[in-house]
């Protein structure tokens, strides 16, 4: 029989044993997301001898395939991309990467999303678009440090109620994933601050801005290539919304510049496919940023635009693309305000005399134009203080 004393001794070294272990976990510094992105990955077609001190790696496109099934060697793993690796099941040794902040499994041949994505509890961005996914696990609910989800191009039309966990859940994309209603329990999710709804021609915009009402907190809004014609009167209630982007052919802008200019504090606006500009756009008093798609305009309804646009004080950015881009009209002389013009790749020639009243004006980009150097001269002495990019 072991006497009182050795048992003592064997209890204060498994208690040692256990501290240590604990210690050395917490010694794994957990990247932001912003170190993850711009860190240089490990080469996967190099002989990685210590996988253990891997943070980043990257798979993509087959590309050391020979680790797939090595996976659990990586155990400190952060990042990892196994994006076009023609994949039709996850390698189980995924989920066993207790420190896994970042996964891009997109665009393989997975049909579902196994239960055992719960375990990933440390994971902030999950990218499994341009997947056959029609349902989304419980499990997903799990994922509660969960910030950013990539659905782009999927087929999912259920979620779990579930889903309402995700509390730190702050951005969606949702981009040509064949959206014809958004889910409703998305609306319990009051944290989402961005939302990339584009390029879904069916959706319900009466149903999705009910939704979207229910977000108190949503600042970005991509809603182009939707089949928009007017916004429902819902959009009043985002009172935070910040970034709008819109654009269809059938869209009617002075209705929904009006409803925008009502109740929102929109900054920062894109609109594409756009004939003409409409005088609504001055109710949007907060503008900061705008940037206009012209397409298929006369010179009348092109020089509308810079008219109209006109006393908004708050212009600061402008960008204006038109791939048949009429001579730029003398009404830009009036936009006083602006710090900022862009007019790349709009096949112009010349500039109206009046440019030289934008003195606010530090940057001037005129890229990708057709300008003599005569020309690049004279709009030079006509703004010598704009930094000028030809």
């Amino acid at each position: 029989m072991y006497s009182k004393t050795y048992i003592s001794l064997l209890a204060l070294i498994f208690i040692t044993l256990t501290s240590c272990a604990q210690n050395k976990q917490e010694t794994v510094k957990l990247l932001s997301m912003e170190a993850l992105d711009k860190m240089k990955g490990t080469n996967p077609e190099g002989n990685i001898e210590k996988p253990e001190e891997v943070v980043k790696l990257d798979l993509s496109l087959g590309a050391g395939k020979k680790y797939l099934e090595k996976l659990s060697q990586f155990k400190n793993l952060q990042y990892l991309s196994l994006e076009s690796c023609e994949l039709g099941k996850i390698p189980e040794a995924v989920f066993d990467l207790p420190y896994l902040q970042w996964l891009n499994i997109v665009d393989n041949k997975l049909d579902k999303l196994p239960k055992s994505i719960g375990k990933l509890i440390q994971l902030r961005r999950l990218d499994i678009g341009s997947n056959p996914f029609n349902e989304l696990p419980a499990e997903i609910g799990k994922l509660t440090t969960l910030e950013d989800l990539g659905l782009a191009n999927t087929q999912i039309k259920t979620y779990p109620k579930e889903f309402a966990n995700l509390k730190k859940l702050h951005s969606i994309d949702f981009r040509m994933a064949n959206v014809k209603e958004l889910p409703e329990v998305l609306g319990k999710l009051s944290s989402l601050k961005t939302l990339y709804l584009h390029f879904n021609p069916d959706i319900n915009s009466k149903q999705a801005f009910k939704v979207l009402a229910k977000l108190p907190n949503l600042e970005t809004l991509i809603y182009n290539n939707c089949n928009v014609t007017i916004l429902p009167q819902e959009v009043t209630q985002l009172k935070n919304l910040k970034n709008v982007t819109l654009g269809d052919k059938s869209i009617e802008l002075n209705q929904v510049l009006g409803l925008l200019g009502e109740g929102t504090k929109v900054e920062d606006l894109t609109i594409s496919r756009l004939k003409t500009l409409p005088k609504e756009i001055q109710q949007l008093k907060k503008i900061r940023t705008l940037q206009l798609l012209l397409v298929e305009n006369t010179q009348a309804e092109q020089d509308q635009v810079f008219e109209n646009l006109q006393g908004i004080a708050s212009l600061e950015y402008l960008h204006v693309y038109g791939k048949d881009f009429k001579p730029l009209t003398k009404e830009i002389g009036k936009l006083t305000q602006l710090t900022t013009l862009k007019l790349i790749g709009n096949s112009l020639k010349t500039l109206p005399e009046e440019i030289k009243n934008l003195t606010k004006l530090k940057l001037l980009d005129l890229s990708s134009n057709v300008f003599s150097d005569q020309e690049k001269a004279r709009i030079k002495k006509l703004l010598p203080n704009t930094e000028i990019k030809f």
